[in-house]
C-alpha cells in the first residue's frame, strides 16, 4: 500500500508534502471570503433592488442542493469541499443579504454614538443574533464527533465524557464542514464586531488592541500547526478556524486604516483581484487534485 511518505521528493510531489499541503489549504479557505465580499458587492450594484430578495434564494437554494449532493456522496474530498463552498454560498446568499433587507426596508443609517459611525444597520442585525449563536454553540462543543481542538480542550476541562467517535466512514463530512464553516464565520463575526462597536469596547480600546495582538500570534501557532499536516482535506477543515481567527485581525486592523479591502471594490482594483482569484484558483485545483495524487503515489 503506498503511504504518504512514497510520493516523490522533488517535482510535483513534492508539493503533496508538509509544509505545502497546508499553504494550498489556507490559501483556498481564506481567499473565498474576499471573493464572498466581491460577488455579494456585485450583485447588491448590478441587480435592480426589488432583484436581490429572488437573487439571494436562488444562491442558497443551490448551495443547499450542492450540500445535499455532497452529502450523499461517500467521497470524503466531495464532501468536503462541497460543503465548504455551500457553507460560503449560503453565508452570502441567504445570511447577508437577508441582514440587508430590513434596514434597507425601514430605511435605517449607520449607528451614531458620540458623532461616529458605529457600525452598519445590517451588522447591528448581526450583532443582535449572537444569542442564538452562544445558545446553539454548546450542541457542537460538547458533540462527540468533534475533532476541533479548542472543544475537546473544554470537554477535558468540564470532564464531559462524549463517548468514542464515529469512525471516519460514518463521517457525513459535507454536513460536518457545511457547519463548521457556517459557525466559524458567525462566531469570527460577533467578535470583530463587538471589538469595534464602541457601545462595548471600540477600535482603539486598549482590549481591542491587545484582542488583535492575540489573535495575530493564536494565528501563527494555528499556522505552524497547520504547516505539518500531511492529509490535504484534514488540511482543509483544520484551515476554516485559522482563516476565522486570521480574518477578525484583518477586519478590525482594516478598520484601523492600515489597507483597503480591495476586494469591496473588485472593479477599481482590477489587478489585485487577478492575483487574489488567480492564487485562489491554483491553490483550490492543487487542493482538490492532491488527495487523487496521495492515494496513487503519482507524480
Amino acid at each position: 500500500m503506498t503511504t504518504a511518505t512514497s510520493a516523490p521528493a522533488t517535482g510535483l510531489g513534492r508539493l503533496s508534502a508538509p509544509p505545502f499541503v497546508g499553504i494550498f489549504a489556507f490559501i483556498a479557505v481564506l481567499a473565498i471570503v474576499p471573493l464572498m465580499h466581491s460577488a455579494l458587492g456585485v450583485i447588491m450594484d448590478v441587480f435592480p433592488d426589488h432583484y436581490d430578495t429572488p437573487v439571494s434564494i436562488g444562491i442558497g437554494v443551490n448551495a443547499i442542493a450542492l450540500m445535499i449532493a455532497g452529502s450523499l456522496s461517500r467521497s470524503e474530498a466531495v464532501g468536503t469541499w462541497f460543503g465548504f463552498i455551500a457553507a460560503h454560498l449560503v453565508w452570502t446568499g441567504w445570511i447577508e443579504l437577508s441582514f440587508r433587507f430590513n434596514p434597507e426596508f425601514m430605511g435605517m443609517g449607520p449607528l451614531m454614538v458620540n458623532g461616529e459611525h458605529v457600525l452598519s444597520a445590517s451588522l447591528l442585525f448581526v450583532e443582535a443574533t449572537v444569542g442564538l449563536l452562544m445558545a446553539t454553540l454548546p450542541f457542537f462543543v460538547f458533540n462527540r464527533d468533534t475533532r476541533c481542538n479548542a472543544f475537546m480542550w473544554i470537554q477535558r476541562v468540564c470532564r464531559y465524557d462524549a463517548g468514542k467517535p464515529a469512525p471516519a466512514s460514518e463521517r457525513n463530512f459535507a454536513r460536518i464542514t457545511f457547519l463548521e464553516v457556517l459557525y466559524v464565520v458567525w462566531f469570527c463575526y460577533a467578535v470583530s464586531l463587538f471589538l469595534v462597536d464602541s457601545r462595548f469596547l471600540g477600535l482603539h480600546h486598549p482590549v481591542t488592541y491587545a484582542a488583535t495582538f492575540l489573535l495575530t500570534i493564536w494565528t501563527f501557532y494555528l499556522l505552524m500547526r497547520l504547516g505539518r499536516f500531511t492529509r490535504i482535506l484534514a488540511a482543509v477543515r483544520y484551515a476554516v478556524p485559522t482563516a476565522g481567527v486570521m480574518w477578525v485581525s484583518i477586519e478590525i486592523t482594516q478598520e484601523w486604516g492600515l489597507f483597503t479591502e480591495f476586494w469591496t471594490q473588485p472593479t477599481e482594483y482590477v489587478l489585485e483581484m487577478s492575483i487574489l482569484i488567480g492564487a485562489f484558483v491554483v491553490a483550490l485545483l492543487l487542493a482538490v487534485v492532491m488527495p487523487r495524487r496521495r492515494m496513487t503515489g503519482k507524480a
